[in-house]
């Protein structure tokens, strides 16, 4: 009994001839990067057998993206004498984070003047809520308790 799904490997080597026409229309150099860019996502063959709700190209594609970029991370440490650039990214953004908490938890209340001194503004009281009074004794039936409930059969 055979498979009913082509296995990973060869819905690559269909991608692959599918390409094959773009390819012979480049140039000499541009053949030599597509192949290059074919042997990257190849190294992905066995992850991308998972992602079976994919198309194949996308993929194809992703593992490019992700050698690629794998590459470009190597480079900026290289260049950052070692060190990673997205950790200095990241504990930045955690020091700016932190200002912005500290300045918004600061009291509202407290004004720095244009003399250096601490000012204080008035804070004003919190509002209540409004107080539901009952309805006039006048708008009432006669031998009706003013704070129940009418039956919808019985309203007017």
């Amino acid at each position: 009994m055979g498979r009913t799904i082509a296995s990973i490997t060869q819905t690559w080597q269909q991608e692959e001839a599918a390409i094959k026409r773009f390819e012979r229309a480049l140039r000499k150099e541009d053949q030599n990067y597509l192949n290059e860019l074919l042997v990257l996502s190849r190294l992905h063959l066995a992850e991308a057998s998972y992602a079976s709700n994919l198309y194949p190209l996308d993929m194809y594609l992703i593992a490019i993206a992700l050698e690629l970029y794998k590459q470009l991370k190597a480079l900026q440490k290289q260049v950052n004498g070692g060190r990673d650039p997205q950790a200095e990214l990241d504990t930045a953004a955690q020091e700016r984070f932190l200002e912005l908490l500290q300045s918004s938890l600061q009291p509202a209340a407290l004004q720095a003047g244009s003399t250096g001194q601490v000012q204080h503004r008035p804070v004003p009281p919190p509002r209540r809520a409004p107080r539901v009074r009952p309805p006039a004794p006048s708008l009432l039936e006669p031998g009706r308790d003013p704070l129940s409930y009418a039956n919808f059969e019985e309203a007017p």
